[in-house]
């Protein structure tokens, strides 16, 4: 990981995670994205599709769509040369198992890291959540702490990787649990957290988990003070599938980070790690 800049300007609003419909569970065009990240007074907008694999690809961008992925944001890019800044990344599904890091190599400002895959177990798939609110056992604190540790173990080795920028959702695995774990999940993520930060990464605060079931920002405030007091950086993300999504509580968010004690945040260029103030 490369050295980061000094601050360079106050008041930054930055919104790093946001998809389009070419991963087929997104809706609207790259140019509203804009116009609406523009309308929020967003200063610096990323667009993180989700990276081309053979699993899951119901959810995922064809391999031949990622030249229009690439096309489509030069273009935007250069319409709102003026007005905001814009960066190119992708967001990466971390597999415990194997995954092609090709993709990895090629031109992008940051690369996010997600875990969605617990074994077989799509973690946000509403189809998936169903299917386990109909096994209650599922449920019982012992299978929720065995769910947590795994999920944090992925974590913990996407990591160790060393070949991400951001941690995306780090806490998504949540959605599937109606109990919390009886451990402490401070305790259970821990390992992960000394990954992340020997690794040089930092943690999204990611409004999506707002939005859905968990009605709580990824991750949650609890481990947000953890982050904090491991002194991992943090960015922000929209986690935006559809246009309206972009800037959704945006000032809770920052808000939060702030009641915690975080004054900066961060965002990359070509993987260079800018911090700002926020």
């Amino acid at each position: 990981m490369k050295i980061a800049s000094l601050v360079k300007r106050f008041n930054m609003k930055v919104d790093l995670h946001n998809h389009t419909y070419l991963c087929k569970h997104a809706l609207g065009i790259m140019e509203d994205y804009v116009q609406k990240a523009i309308d929020e007074k967003i200063d610096v907008f990323g667009f993180s599709d989700h990276n081309p694999m053979h699993l899951d690809q119901r959810h995922r961008m064809p391999h031949h769509h990622k030249k229009d992925y690439i096309k489509m944001y030069s273009d935007v890019k250069k319409q709102f040369a003026k007005e905001i800044k814009l960066l190119f990344a992708y967001e990466f599904d971390y597999l415990d198992y194997g995954m092609n890091t090709e993709l990895l190599n090629e031109d992008m400002d940051y690369a996010i890291g997600s875990v969605h895959f617990i074994k077989d177990f799509i973690v946000d798939d509403p189809k998936m959540i169903e299917a386990y609110s109909k096994r209650i056992e599922i449920f019982k604190s012992k299978d929720a702490d065995v769910l947590w540790e795994d999920y944090f173990n992925q974590i913990k080795n996407m990591a160790n990787t060393g070949l991400f920028n951001i941690v995306g959702h780090m806490d998504l695995v949540k959605l599937l649990t109606v109990e919390k774990p009886r451990r402490d999940t401070r305790l259970i993520a821990k390992e992960a957290l000394k990954a992340i930060k020997k690794s040089g990464m930092s943690v999204e605060i990611n409004a999506a988990g707002l939005r859905k079931s968990a009605n709580e920002t990824y991750p949650s405030k609890e481990l947000l003070e953890e982050i904090y007091s491991f002194d991992i950086p943090i960015t922000f993300s929209s986690d935006a599938h559809a246009v309206e999504h972009i800037g959704y509580k945006k000032d809770f968010c920052e808000d939060l980070a702030k009641d915690i004690g975080f004054k900066t945040c961060i965002y990359y260029e070509k993987k260079e790690k800018i911090i700002v103030d926020f």
